[in-house]
């Protein structure tokens, strides 16, 4: 219900933005796509939402802005790579094999490692947040001065 919510609220939107068409990609057997700059591509990603089956968000904490950028490693349980890509934008969706898998994903210097697994026949959603870099930039070095 939620989802279809959000669509309807974009297709509102829509006419605003140039459409924008997410190019799926492949790392041997897996394919992913990445995205979800503007309307036209965040509609363009539901569209192809239930060919994958790993579903991944990329958000600020509390802000929840969202974020892309994020570099990131899938590797398996025999600590194979299996997907390593630069998001697009906030979403990435990916076609993984039923199995367990290792999430790393880097932001702004900072890493989050997530364990998770697919099954087959379901879809796995994972959402990272991370700090705001620009909440803890310190402009004029004030806390150098405090610390000395």
């Amino acid at each position: 219900m939620l989802r279809r919510g959000l669509v309807a609220l974009l297709l509102l939107w829509a006419p605003l933005a140039p459409a924008q068409v997410p190019v799926v990609q492949a790392q041997g057997d897996v394919r992913y796509v990445s995205g979800g700059i503007g309307v036209g591509e965040r509609l363009e990603l539901l569209a192809m939402h239930a060919e994958f089956n790993v579903h991944m968000t990329f958000a600020v904490k509390r802000a929840g802005n969202f974020i892309a950028d994020v570099a990131l490693r899938v590797e398996d349980a025999g600590g194979h790579t299996r997907l390593e890509a630069v998001s697009d934008g906030p979403w990435l969706y990916a076609r993984l094999a039923p199995g367990r898998y290792t999430l790393h994903a880097r932001y702004a210097g900072a890493t989050q490692t997530r364990a998770f697994q697919v099954r087959a026949g379901r879809h796995t959603e994972l959402t990272l947040y991370w700090d705001d870099p620009a909440a803890t930039e310190d402009p004029g070095g004030a806390s150098a001065e405090r610390r000395q």
